[in-house]
């Protein structure tokens, strides 16, 4: 199965879900409840699940993109708070 993926449905999860996590750390940079931008990640989790089937990806690949999204979504907003 992963040996027919196409790069371009790979990367562009990918760069969706950075960008978004990037724009989500933007968005609440003033607020720091992280409840807030934890509901706003969960909340674009869901609809990338529900979309995912589109992308023809492995679950397991599903997974990592978002956890690479929390990850860059945790530092960016932890670059705000610190400034």
């Amino acid at each position: 199965m992963a040996d027919n993926l196409s790069t371009w449905s790979l990367i562009l999860p990918l760069i969706i879900t950075v960008l978004v996590s990037y724009g989500i750390a933007w968005y609440y940079r003033e607020n720091y409840d992280p409840k807030y931008y934890l509901k706003a990640y969960a909340f674009y989790t869901i609809l990338f699940l529900i979309t995912s089937p589109i992308w023809h990806i492995p679950f397991i690949l599903i997974l990592g993109i978002l956890l690479l999204g929390a990850v860059v979504l945790i530092f960016r907003n932890q670059y705000y708070f610190d400034k």
